[in-house]
């Protein structure tokens, strides 16, 4: 069954018909401003990745590259912005899913109990994870892209169950938690503008290999993030970090060559985060 939908949204990706699940994220100029230089990473997409730029009332707010039959987000990518509110009171009853991965001809994510989801539900529920996925796993629905980094405008968008991987608690709320923050405080108030990559490294493609929740929704053995910091003399800082998804649960700093590298060894490309190294 995930063999069969992963070729049906590969047939829809090929069509070209729906705009915001993508075959490149040059397809929506408004999507290319999330990425340093307009440019996306090279060496992640697959033929088991969807490019989905995120759009919620109206507006597109961040890129995802998903990957279809891990149902995690291999990374998203976004501006670094000020945070004007307190994380929205949503339950993850209500978060949002993609329909156009269930081949639902709607351009916005949606929340289950929207009519349209209910029409195709059996299609949306299997063509990503969902909330069940989650439930009792002693797992939590990990922020790939944190709300935090987010204005007003565009923080309710990140609560989709396209940007979520299961993360280890204890993870979640200690040395990812510093950094974010790091980029929150830190980073933030002293650049221009601040382009972010946040990403997952997956125990394995497919169940069998890896660590899974219910067979289908891969359990992440490290979390990665790099930011490219342009100052306001044009000056550019550019740093990664990896943290561990399971005890010692360390994060630690790296070059953006090194953090190239692991995800290079990991993903059997030859990875390029940010155009010309953001240098």
């Amino acid at each position: 069954m995930a063999f069969l939908r992963c070729a049906l949204v590969l047939l829809v990706l090929c069509s070209g018909v729906f705009s915001e699940v993508l075959r490149s994220f040059t397809d929506v100029p408004n999507c290319q401003k999330f990425f340093y230089a307009g440019q996306e990473p090279l060496g992640l997409a697959s033929n088991s990745t969807a490019s989905i730029c995120q759009r919620l009332q109206g507006a597109y707010h961040y890129a995802t590259l998903y990957h279809l039959l891990a149902r995690v987000p291999i990374y998203s990518a976004y501006i670094l912005e000020v945070s004007t509110t307190s994380r929205p009171d949503i339950s993850s009853s209500n978060w949002y899913l993609e329909p156009m991965l269930g081949g639902i001809p709607q351009k916005e994510m949606l929340q289950p109990s929207n009519s349209e989801m209910q029409l195709n539900l059996d299609d949306v529920l299997e063509s990503q994870a969902v909330n069940d996925d989650y439930r009792n796993s002693g797992y939590s629905r990990g922020h790939v892209n944190p709300s935090g980094h987010h204005s007003s405008a565009s923080q309710l968008s990140t609560f989709t169950f396209t940007n979520m991987a299961p993360q280890d608690a204890t993870f979640n709320s200690g040395t990812w938690n510093v950094y974010e923050t790091f980029l929150r405080d830190k980073i933030l108030t002293t650049c221009q503008q601040t382009h972010v990559l946040s990403g997952v490294i997956i125990s394995g493609s497919q169940p069998g290999q890896g660590k899974w929740l219910r067979n289908r929704v891969n359990v992440p053995t490290f979390f990665w993030s790099a930011f490219c910091c342009v100052k306001s003399d044009g000056t550019r800082r550019a740093e990664g970090r990896l943290g561990r998804n399971q005890s010692p649960y360390d994060t630690v700093t790296k070059t953006i060559p090194d953090l190239e590298a692991i995800l290079s060894n990991q993903y059997g490309g030859q990875v390029s985060l940010f155009a010309g190294g953001c240098k």
